[in-house]
C-alpha cells in the first residue's frame, strides 16, 4: 500500500489561500486609504475655495457698509438741508404773511365798520372796533369768513358807545391767523 502524504499540499494550499487573502486585504486597505485621500483632498480644495469666497464676501460687505454709511450721511444732510429750507419757507411766509392779511382786511372790511385795534400774538388775532350797526358787524365777519386767512371767528362782545353824538356798536372780534395762505 502506497501511502500519499497530502497534508503538505493542504497546508500549502492552506498558506497559499492565507497569502491572498492577505494580499486582497492589502489591496482593499490600499484601496480605502487612496479613495479616503482623493475624498480628503477634495474637501481640502472644497474648503479652500469656500475660505475664499467668505473673503471675497467679507470684502463687498465691508464695500456695502461703507456705501451705506455715505448714503446715511447724505440722508442726514438732506434731512438738514429740507429743515433749513422749510425754516426759509416759514420766513419769506412771515415776512410777506402779514403783510397779505392786512391787505385782505382792508379788501373785506365795509364802509361803516372801523378798525380801532389790531393785536396778533402767537397766531391769535383780536379786532377792536366800531360800526354803524350790528349788520356791518356780520357782514364783515362773514367776509372774513370767506377768507383763506382767518379761522374760528367769534365775537367776544357788542356794546353802544357814543361817539360824537353818534350811537355806534364797539365790538371785539378774536379769530386764528394762517400766513400760510
Amino acid at each position: 500500500m502506497v501511502r500519499i502524504n497530502l497534508l503538505p499540499v493542504r497546508a500549502e494550499r492552506k498558506k497559499q489561500a492565507g497569502l491572498q487573502q492577505l494580499l486582497l486585504m492589502a489591496l482593499v486597505v490600499g484601496a480605502v486609504i487612496v479613495v479616503m485621500v482623493i475624498w480628503v483632498g477634495t474637501l481640502t480644495s472644497e474648503r479652500k475655495a469656500l475660505d475664499a469666497k467668505v473673503v471675497s464676501i467679507n470684502a463687498d460687505l465691508q464695500k456695502l457698509e461703507q456705501i451705506i454709511g455715505e448714503v446715511n450721511q447724505y440722508s442726514a444732510t438732506k434731512a438738514m438741508l429740507e429743515g433749513k429750507l422749510k425754516v426759509i419757507e416759514d420766513l419769506k411766509r412771515g415776512r410777506t404773511g402779514p403783510v397779505k392779511m392786512l391787505d385782505e382786511i382792508a379788501q373785506k372790511i365795509p364802509k361803516r365798520v372801523w378798525l380801532l385795534k389790531l393785536e396778533e400774538r402767537g397766531g391769535s388775532m383780536m379786532l377792536d372796533g366800531e360800526a354803524a350797526t350790528d349788520e356791518d358787524i356780520a357782514t364783515f365777519m362773514q367776509d372774513m369768513q370767506k377768507s383763506a386767512f382767518f379761522q374760528n371767528i367769534s365775537l367776544k362782545y357788542t356794546k353802544i358807545n357814543d361817539r360824537d353824538g353818534m350811537k355806534v356798536k364797539q365790538f371785539q372780534l378774536e379769530c386764528k391767523v394762517n400766513y400760510a395762505s
